[in-house]
């Protein structure tokens, strides 16, 4: 005999489900992002020409070289920690902070930061979102970070 399932218990079901699929997508402290990610994806939401070759490209990422591509954060749960981008680069200081409930991580690089919205967590990976101003235009620039 074939039971069937009432559409509140497929409401319920739907409900655990979803529950439990975002469950880890927000960091709860320090000690969620301690430890250290790899670079792994740069997009914009718009075309531009990003690297100066005259052609236009979303995935920022890709037109980088394979040197380019080594960018590594280390984060230590106290707010500092280092960064280095290139094969033969040099480790430097960086300083991070969350704020907004955790929403947003900014990061203190030499030269440079980043003011990321939290637009997905896992243990595995962050995406967050940065505001950029480029060639007279304003841009949405993801980045996602994978643990190493």
């Amino acid at each position: 005999m074939l039971k069937r399932i009432s559409t509140s218990s497929l409401g319920l079901l739907s409900l655990f489900i979803i529950s439990s699929c975002t469950k880890d997508s927000t960091i709860n402290d320090a000690e969620d992002i301690s430890g250290t990610w790899q670079v792994t994806g740069i997009r914009s939401d718009v075309a531009a020409d990003w690297d100066g070759d005259g052609y236009t490209e979303t995935d920022i990422y890709a037109d980088y070289s394979s040197c380019q591509r080594d960018i590594v954060l280390h984060f230590e749960p106290d707010g500092r920690g280092e960064s280095r981008q290139g094969c033969n680069a040099s480790w430097q200081s960086l300083y991070w902070t969350l704020t907004n409930n955790n929403r947003n991580l900014s990061i203190s690089l030499p030269g440079d930061d980043l003011d990321l919205r939290v637009v997905s967590f896992s243990r595995s990976q962050i995406r967050g979102e940065d505001q950029v101003y480029f060639n007279g235009r304003n841009y949405v620039i993801t980045y996602t970070l994978s643990r190493r």
